[in-house]
């Protein structure tokens, strides 16, 4: 009977409950298709990453969901580099990986956190008017703060509510969301409020609702808010501290009892972006094996 090693975690978890769960398993031996479809519904976890070495620096992840392949997922790599970490198979460093959406560039930090480095951003997606989307939102027009749209490879819409009671009492409709934003062809949207801004640092809660594997819904912690980082920075809202850097951390995640932190960091250079990266820790929950 033949095993391969797998491991649980809750990437971007703030604490022992909190997190967005994603499996990692070591395809230490070729796998059949038909075993990389059938080992992510064993696991039941929302994304399992199979990765295997290429050569050096350079690793090949598949993910899939229990349901679908997954071009790419944020939550399922910093994952899969946490299990590459705590199993001994790298160390700190820079590494390439091969995903279904191409190539990304990942760091992994000598304490554990994990970023990915992401594209420049794209603005011309077009930010949409605030009364429809506070009606979907279920808020009223007045605390609706601004609207802004971003794209970092998915096209993403940003709404800045005026408190966080009201960013914690919303319950939109997810198929009406998800009309939306097919109707205007853009990934999904992020409703946030800003908790703390000082120079180089801000800190905001985030509620990320997208179209996922398993269909639209919100996600305890995912990449959306690199995106958002970069209309902040576009609009001076946050602004670049010593050496030109400036960092979002987004909390997200405790709506759904899974509260999760994400950093995004960029680096400018005379006021223009010139670098994006996301990330952050995970916490291992389970080690195993699955039978191939």
């Amino acid at each position: 009977m033949e095993t391969l090693p797998v491991r649980l975690y809750a990437a971007f978890a703030a604490d022992e409950t909190g997190g967005n769960m994603s499996a990692a398993v070591f395809e230490d031996m070729p796998l059949w298709p038909a075993a990389r479809r059938r080992i992510p519904a064993d696991l039941g976890a929302p994304v399992t990453g199979f990765v295997r070495q290429l050569a050096g620096d350079r690793f090949e992840t598949k993910f899939l969901s229990p349901f679908s392949e997954i071009d790419m997922s944020g939550h399922g790599a910093v994952a899969v580099f946490s299990a590459l970490r705590d199993d001994g198979r790298i160390g700190p460093g820079a590494f390439v990986l091969e995903t279904e959406s191409g190539e990304i560039a990942v760091d992994v930090a000598p304490e554990g956190s994990i970023a990915l480095r992401q594209p420049l951003p794209d603005f011309t997606t077009s930010a949409p008017g605030s009364a429809e989307l506070a009606s979907l939102l279920g808020v009223t027009a007045s605390a609706v703060v601004k609207v802004s749209a971003a794209s970092l490879g998915h096209r993403l819409i940003f709404v800045q509510l005026a408190d966080p009671e009201t960013l914690a009492a919303i319950h939109p409709e997810t198929t009406a969301l998800d009309g939306y934003c097919r109707a205007r062809s853009v990934d999904g949207i992020g409703v946030w409020w800003p908790a703390f801004s000082g120079l180089g640092k801000m800190k905001i809660r985030l509620r990320a609702f997208r179209r996922g594997a398993a269909g639209f819904g919100e996600t305890a912690g995912d990449t959306t808010s690199a995106a958002l980082a970069c209309t902040l920075l576009r609009s001076h809202s946050l602004l670049p501290g010593a050496g030109g850097q400036a960092v979002l951390v987004a909390e997200q995640g405790a709506e759904l009892c899974r509260p999760s932190i994400v950093r995004t960091v960029l680096n400018t250079l005379e006021g223009e972006i010139t670098g994006v990266s996301v990330g952050g820790y995970a916490a291992l929950r389970m080690t195993g094996e699955v039978v191939v």
